[in-house]
């Protein structure tokens, strides 16, 4: 029972050796005669295939046009933030963007720390991050990305946000932390082992290059939805617990995500109300915002659509996203939340996914016919004021 819990790696020069469970993760794609070679985290750039932006305007107008949609779409592929999965882009930055910080209660089980966020505010990884980082009180700077030049991380090989950087007192090197699932899982696991040894804890988490049955090389991080424990601390109720939390935050990443986009763009009109809102918040220049408004709008309705039929949603795109959310609320049942008594890390998935939409049609839409609005309102308050940031952690949900 520990093995499937644990997933032990252990980094041994350049290869890293995984349990049998591991071997046969979905998540990572990696059957067992899969070829796979890995490399550390801290060198993975994770480069997921685009969706094409491109539009097709036979009949509209001539090169002209063309030209015009192409510069429109590549503004709303960058500038949105991006409330989709795969519009989850960008990041190069030095610190020199415009800096926030959030003030939390610090979590009594990390060390002095300086943790530095950079992000779009609407893209929903992002928020994802944001709300495991006030949920758990640690202290934070953020520094918005601009979504076209993305200049403020012009220093990473990996170009998509969330990306954190993590630098410990007394330490004169930076942590360099990517992909929002893989730093909830590696910063709450430095938060429950007693050794806060974080280049460790790191190496627990590498990139997996495989090959897909095509022949074409698919990568992914290894453990990403997994919080790594002592195996003499954990309990087989805490294992148990840790399996159903893994369930949803893959849900979260793998389903519920891909129900944001096509209903935020579902109408030229909302799919304008989500640009206005965006660009208003997130790191533009002038001429980005109009660009992106009108014409990233219009692009993204014509994309909506095509995210509607990869994702086999229903006719009317809310039903799906009702559906989903029924789904979530059916796994919380009669608790409080998923977690239990408190929020756990797929209730906090899911509160910042949502969050991420909290000014748009969809969100209203989605609280009003369904029951989400209880469930969404005590994570927010428990996210708000920083409720585990004085928990104990070890055997916490």
């Amino acid at each position: 029972m520990a093995a499937s819990v644990w997933n032990s790696c252990r980094n041994a020069g350049q290869k890293f050796v995984f349990t049998p469970l591991l071997r046969n993760c979905s998540q990572c794609g990696v059957a067992q005669t899969s070829k796979t070679s890995l490399r550390p985290l801290k060198d993975a750039g994770i480069q997921r295939r685009e969706l094409s932006s491109r539009t097709n305007s036979t009949g509209i107008g001539g090169q002209w046009l063309r030209l015009g949609l192409g510069v429109a779409g590549l503004t709303a592929v960058s500038g949105a933030g991006y409330i989709t999965y795969k519009y989850r882009q960008a990041m190069a930055t030095t610190a020199d963007g415009p800096v926030t910080t959030a003030q939390c209660q610090s979590s009594v089980d990390l060390p002095p720390m300086k943790v530095t966020l950079y992000q779009y505010l609407t893209c929903p990884f992002c928020c994802k991050t944001r709300a495991f980082l006030e949920y758990y009180g640690i202290d934070f700077q953020v520094v918005e990305v601009n979504p076209l030049s993305r200049g403020e991380i012009s220093w990473s090989d990996y170009k998509k946000v969330p990306i954190v950087i993590v630098e410990l007192d007394g330490k004169d090197d930076k942590q360099q932390l990517n992909d929002s699932s893989v730093i909830i899982s590696i910063l709450k696991t430095f938060m429950v082992n007693t050794h806060k040894d974080l280049d460790k804890i790191v190496s627990y988490y590498p990139l997996m290059v495989t090959q897909d049955a095509n022949g074409k090389e698919v990568k992914e991080i290894a453990n990403k939805h997994w919080v790594m424990v002592d195996l003499e601390t954990m309990s087989e109720e805490y294992g148990k617990r840790r399996r159903a939390e893994v369930k949803w935050r893959k849900w979260v990443d793998d389903h519920f995500v891909h129900m944001l986009a096509p209903n935020i763009y579902r109408s030229q009109a909302e799919a304008l109300q989500a640009f206005d809102y965006i660009t208003n918040v997130q790191n533009f220049g002038p001429w980005e915002k109009w660009a992106a408004k009108y014409g990233g709008s219009a692009i993204m309705w014509t994309i909506a659509k095509r995210l509607k039929s990869k994702y086999q949603l229903k006719d009317d795109v809310r039903e799906s996203l009702y559906d989903a959310a029924n789904e979530w609320l059916k796994g919380v049942g009669k608790k409080k939340f998923m977690g239990g008594s408190q929020p756990n890390l797929a209730d906090l998935a899911v509160y910042g996914v949502l969050s991420s939409i909290e000014d748009f049609d969809t969100f209203r839409d989605l609280m009003e016919n369904t029951k989400m609005r209880p469930w969404y309102e005590r994570t927010k308050k428990a996210v708000k004021t920083h409720a585990g940031a004085n928990t104990t952690h070890v055997h916490a949900p």
